[in-house]
């Protein structure tokens, strides 16, 4: 991937655009958590990618392409979410059909319950959940992506495995009630 960095900053378009390919599907996962329509969604993505494109000299470690290509969708996402939306998304509205076709999972049940899980999480609590299990990024990456305070993000990270943890033990409860 440095190598794709390096020739992309000396202003090979090829070499950016396989940077986009093999990042996309994990940036598709991030701008879901906080937008749920697919043509927002494709906005966030390229509106990232236009500004990456136009600013990757300044990218000083190219290590860290993948979370600065993360902090700039964050910000693009944040900014159509305050644009077109009053309240909290559920992630009930995803077109999970659309969502699947996409991104080709393997595992789709797996991701499918880990997304049902998900709704009953505010966004700070989505986003860091899927930086930490799904992007395996670790507190301080996400400190860095998001600009939260590492506490914050601890908190978010305790508060959310919470809810789930109750949300599962609920649900095993009534499952149990049927039988």
């Amino acid at each position: 991937m440095e190598e794709l960095v390096t020739k992309a900053q000396k202003g090979d378009k090829e070499a950016f655009t396989e940077i986009v390919i093999l990042l996309k599907e994990d940036l598709y996962k991030i701008a879901k958590t906080r937008i749920t329509n697919e043509a927002d969604i494709e906005d966030a993505i390229q509106e990232t990618m236009i500004e990456a494109y136009k600013s990757i000299k300044k990218l000083k470690d190219k290590k860290k392409i993948k979370q600065w290509l993360i902090t700039i969708l964050i910000n693009k996402c944040n900014r159509i979410y305050r644009r077109k939306y009053k309240k909290d998304i559920s992630i009930d509205e995803y077109n999970l059909e659309k969502y699947m076709v996409m991104n080709q999972f393997k595992n789709i049940e797996n991701d499918l319950n880990f997304y049902s899980l998900l709704k009953k999480l505010n966004h700070k609590e989505r986003l860091v959940l899927t930086l930490y299990y799904m992007e395996e990024y670790s507190v301080k990456e996400i400190r860095e992506i998001t600009k939260m305070n590492e506490n914050t993000i601890n908190t978010c990270l305790y508060r959310a495995r919470n809810k789930i943890k109750i949300n599962m033990e609920g649900e095993y409860n009534a499952r149990k009630v049927k039988r």
